[in-house]
């Protein structure tokens, strides 16, 4: 005898096989279905047509005659990009899903009492199977230490904690602040240290073991966070009164660790300005530019000046080499919409009392700026001659999450000041055509945390006397949230654009986030900053 439950799927299986609808009923599902499917596609052509740009349709043929999975995926993302639909509806629809049903999208994530937080940080500290990532991690800084030690200098690493770390109680009331029966004010479920990956312990500690310096301020930041907030609410990012509390804290730990030369001890000025922006997290929503629901974030931050008057600026014959990321741009980049000469490092120098030489990258922590340093190094800028301290600072994140790469720093001999780009005048400019080897890809849009980013492409076959056969263009791959033509290039095709020597442009463009070519050889290329040329 069949059981209820046999007889239930058989049933089941009878019905799905032989379902009926109504011939009427079938013609207005189809008809409904078909003018849904065909009004994207209109609207993007009506859009694309009234704006006078080729249609996206047809660029469905840069793909033939046998597309890559990138290839594929690249005219995806650019269809996902540029759609109008998406630029019409998306905006309207994030405000009700977040002001109605407090949802946020992939990346951004709503938190307690207006705050938000980034996807990749929450999952730096609860994902499992980043231990290959932390392994990589540990080899790439340990072997670091080994070739700077051999060069008598001192590395500290500084790991610098994420926003849940210091602020868990910000995105659940699980670990919300309570006052306890003696008057102390105590966190609940376990929120009595910083929150960390389970691995980051054991990272640290081997760190320490191979004879690597680590300065953890997250200990320092979760205390004062019982008493105000130590990071923005709807940015990713800590907020100016941690940057001069573990500036102040870092400044005494390298004392401690390395005796500085007292010849060029500096008193900096200290000026307070207020600054105020919405956070990088909540721009990832997408909301409508006039969206009220998270307004920009007031904050007084302290701009460094030299003591002739002047803003802060790096010395590249100072002692002291400091590796950054966006922790260490933010308040000092000015593009990032926090103000300028207020950041990480020049705090650090300000409390130093000693100018400081600086590569920072935006999204940089695990090895742009490391690469980046070693690019310099090849070119014969020797950025480590004088040097006794390299302080390099990346976000936790990285250390389940980037790529960590083994990189040789190359022996630069004393004084060498090869220039390698062919353009002698910095101002000088040269239109070229040339075709892209290799290119890097920017990130999607809204995807992380950092609305511009610098692609490099690889070039060769230039038909002028004036550069050679091949060399590096870095130029801009998305501006505010939005890809350029320069992120649809493809390898293979001919571009025109205008040249000027990469330094020329360092000191605006060089803390972007910067996507680098994987292949070393090109490291060696010259480099030159591109604009595309209608």
């Amino acid at each position: 005898m069949r059981s209820f439950a046999e007889h239930r799927r058989e049933t089941a299986l009878k019905e799905l096989s032989s379902t009926l609808v109504k011939r009427n009923v079938s013609i207005v599902s189809l008809v409904v279905f078909g003018v849904t499917l065909l009004s994207v596609s209109l609207c993007q052509l009506i859009s694309d047509i009234h704006r006078g740009e080729p249609p996206h349709v047809f660029r469905v043929v840069n793909l033939l005659p046998i597309p890559t999975l990138k290839d594929i995926e690249q005219y995806e993302d650019t269809l996902e990009e540029e759609s109008v639909l998406t630029h019409w509806l998306l905006p309207s629809v994030q405000t009700v899903l977040t002001g109605v049903f407090r949802t946020g999208n992939e990346q951004a994530y709503l938190g307690r009492d207006g705050w938000l937080f980034y996807r990749a940080d929450l999952d730096s500290l609860i994902g499992a199977g980043f231990q290959k990532t932390a392994r990589a991690a540990l080899a790439a800084i340990v072997d670091f230490n080994r070739q700077l030690d051999a060069r008598d200098i001192v590395l500290i690493v500084v790991p610098t904690p994420v926003k849940p770390t210091i602020h868990p109680e910000k995105f659940s009331a699980r670990f919300g602040i309570c006052p306890c029966f003696t008057g102390v004010i105590a966190l609940n479920r376990n929120a009595n240290a910083p929150i960390q990956n389970p691995d980051y312990a054991a990272f640290v500690e081997a760190l320490v073991s191979e004879g690597v310096r680590v300065y953890d301020a997250s200990p320092l930041l979760f205390k004062a966070a019982h008493h105000e907030a130590q990071y923005l609410k709807t940015d990713t990012h800590w907020n100016p009164k941690a940057v001069a509390q573990v500036a102040k804290h870092l400044a005494a730990f390298i004392v401690a660790q390395v005796e500085l030369s007292t010849n060029r001890s500096l008193a900096y000025i200290k000026t307070a300005e207020d600054t105020a922006n919405v956070g990088d997290i909540a721009k990832m929503l997408k909301l409508p530019e006039d969206q009220m629901l998270f307004p920009p974030e007031h904050v007084t931050r302290h701009v460094i000046q030299e003591p002739s008057g002047e803003l802060w600026q790096p010395d590249r014959t100072s002692e002291i080499l400091f590796l950054g990321d966006s922790f260490s741009n933010i308040y000092s980049l000015a593009g990032m919409g926090w103000g300028d000469s207020a950041g990480f490092v020049e705090h650090l120098s300000a409390e130093l009392a000693q100018p400081i030489d600086k590569i920072v990258i935006n999204a940089g922590g695990a090895d742009a700026t490391r690469q980046a340093l070693v690019q310099e190094l090849n070119s014969g800028r020797n950025r480590l001659a004088g040097k006794r301290v390299l302080v390099y600072q990346f976000a936790t994140r990285e250390l389940f999450s980037g790529d960590w790469k083994l990189l040789l720093i190359p022996q630069v001999q004393p004084d060498s000041t090869v220039d390698l780009t062919v353009l002698d005048d910095e101002d000088e400019n040269i239109t070229v055509t040339a075709t892209i080897k290799a290119k890097t890809e920017p990130p999607v849009p809204g995807s992380v945390p950092y609305s511009e980013c610098i692609i490099a492409l690889h070039l060769e076959n230039v038909g002028t006397y004036e550069l050679p056969e091949e060399f590096v263009v870095f130029l801009w791959g998305m501006r505010e949230n939005r890809w350029t033509d320069a992120a649809t290039f493809k390898v293979g095709q001919n571009v025109k654009l205008r040249l000027r020597p990469w330094t020329s442009v360092e000191a605006d463009y060089g803390s972007y986030n910067r996507k680098e070519l994987e292949n070393e050889d090109a490291w060696l290329l010259d480099v030159y900053w591109g604009e595309i040329v209608p």
